[in-house]
């Protein structure tokens, strides 16, 4: 399965996630105690590399730090377990400087013979960790993961302190891949000790993060600060449902401070509460043309589709408000995120829709085509009102429903035509949504879509050095792409939360997670 595959049946089941709006209600015991009481469906995992869901992430974001992190309200990259990082003028050579007195949590110091496991651990053959991907760009990775080579040949440590990356392209953005949760630090006589008589790691982690595991029972995990952190917080009690309504209930109750809000409680929460506090998350929903079929090479016929349908109806009248309209690629909440990449193309307007259709075929036949999606019931009814806009304007469209699991692999056999298209970027840059997606010959570029002036683009904001000239790049880049309109968007996700009144200065990142060790209770 291409990461493409992967990141799809993550979107599906990622239209709540997490953001913070303000509540009347208390915790359980009505005291101040320090303790952070938060509700969570139930982790799969608490290591980092095999963290694929929203519960997932935020636990291991408080268990471990990776190389960098991200600021929460901006996701621009800062300092971790690295205190700075440099690069080499061609930005294919990284030198990351490890922090002096950074620990793991049972007290060791972290060198980076820890950041060369824990890399090689996700990228190695046989790893099952939806993070290896996003280390392609290391030299020497496909070899590694094929298990043709014993080490990942781009990652060298010349100090104990130093981290050494050579890439196989320029990648200015590279400190931002390496801040995602799944990079958390981990250390190799904790993940590969004997269990038992240890406890798995995946269940009772050693962590690298300002949290600490402290205790666990079947229905609550217990942290505690790591030693040397700064908190407010004497600790985090995080309660672990069987599904995502049972802590979502048990917070109604005033029994937990802080909860996502399962999707289908989502328009009942709008309507007590508003939309204060919504946020973006880098999780997408387009409708891709095959441009590989004749029937799509024309972009006065994909123009005339997409002015056909009319997306914001689609938004507010089937997903109400669980997620948003968007108009380009790069995901809202991600830097170098423009409001309206797509422009004037992107607008609802049926008369011009029909007169584009004029002017390509006069009085042939307009070419019927099919809408390909999976058979979510709500993938159905989007599906379905783009038929019906369709048919407003004389292009007839098929519906074609394939199951689940056969979707995955339909949508990218070629055989696909006007096709549902999810996608997660998986770090805070536009080249995270841009390049694996567009860029000619890349696995996950189901569109087809191939121009070599758009990857002459990618590849001059990858050399730029300066993170607001390469942003600046990434956007040209972006509004040439729209103007194609290799793909129709049509709405993105959110994050979705509830906080009691007593929690202060919990900011959630467009991930979907948030730093702990920076909240204050109250009251």
């Amino acid at each position: 399965m291409t990461r493409w595959g992967a990141v799809l049946a993550v979107a599906l089941m990622a239209s709540t996630a997490a953001t913070s709006c303000s509540s009347g209600s208390k915790n359980a015991s009505n005291a101040p105690d320090g303790i952070l009481r938060i509700g969570l469906e139930r982790p799969q995992s608490l290591d980092p590399a095999e963290a694929r869901y929203p519960a997932d992430l935020l636990v291991v974001d408080q268990l471990f730090d990776g190389l960098t992190s991200y600021d929460p309200a901006t996701l621009q990259v800062q300092p971790a377990v690295a205190s700075r990082w440099e690069s080499s003028p061609d930005q294919k050579t990284w030198s990351f400087f490890l922090r002096p007195g950074a620990t793991f949590t049972n007290g060791r110091a972290i060198t980076a013979a820890d950041v060369q496991y824990t890399l090689e651990r996700i990228a190695r053959k046989g790893s099952d960790s939806p993070a290896a991907p996003q280390l392609e760009p290391i030299l020497g990775f496909k070899a590694f993961n094929e298990g043709k080579a014993e080490t990942l040949a781009g990652i060298t440590t010349p100090a104990a302190g130093t981290v050494k990356f050579d890439l196989g392209y320029a990648l200015s953005s590279f400190p931002a891949v390496l801040g995602f949760p799944s990079f958390g630090i981990v250390p190799r006589e904790a993940v590969e000790a004997p269990a038992p008589p240890a406890p798995a790691f995946a269940d009772q982690p050693v962590g690298s993060g300002p949290f600490m595991f402290r205790s666990r029972s079947a229905d609550v995990l217990r942290l505690m600060p790591a030693a040397g952190v700064r908190t407010a917080l004497k600790g985090l009690e995080i309660y672990l449902g069987r599904s995502s309504d049972e802590p979502y209930s048990a917070f109604l109750r005033g029994r937990l401070d802080w909860t996502a809000i399962p999707t289908e409680r989502v328009d009942e929460v709008v309507r007590n509460r508003g939309r204060t506090g919504f946020q973006p998350y880098p999780a997408e929903l387009f409708y891709g043309f095959n441009l590989k079929l004749a029937k799509f090479a024309d972009a006065r016929f994909r123009e005339a589709i997409v002015r056909a349908i009319d997306r914001d109806a689609i938004v507010r009248t089937i997903y109400g408000g669980r997620v948003r309209p968007t108009s380009g690629v790069v995901a809202e909440g991600v830097p170098g995120f423009q409001p309206n990449a797509c422009g004037d193309k992107c607008a609802y307007d049926p008369p011009k829709a029909k007169a584009l259709l004029a002017d390509q075929f006069g009085s042939k036949t307009v070419p019927e085509i099919n809408i390909d999606f999976d058979d979510d019931p709500t993938q159905q009814a989007v599906a379905t009102a783009m038929q019906a806009n369709l048919k407003a304007v004389g292009i007839t469209a098929n519906l074609r429903s394939h199951t689940y699991t056969d979707y995955l692999k339909f949508a990218s056999s070629g055989k696909q035509e006007l096709f549902r298209l999810a996608w997660i970027g998986a770090y805070p840059s536009p080249d995270a949504f841009l390049t694996p997606l567009f860029y000619s010959g890349r696995p996950d570029n189901v569109t087809g879509f191939a121009n070599s002036e758009f990857d002459a683009m990618i590849r001059a904001a990858r050399e730029q050095p300066d993170p607001a000239k390469s942003l600046q790049a990434y956007q040209v880049a972006e509004k040439f792409l729209m103007a194609q309109l290799p793909v129709m968007p049509i709405a993105q996700y959110e994050t979705h939360t509830l906080a009691a009144a007593r929690v202060r200065d919990l900011t959630m990142s467009a991930f979907g997670t948030f730093d702990a060790s920076r909240v204050r209770l109250v009251g």
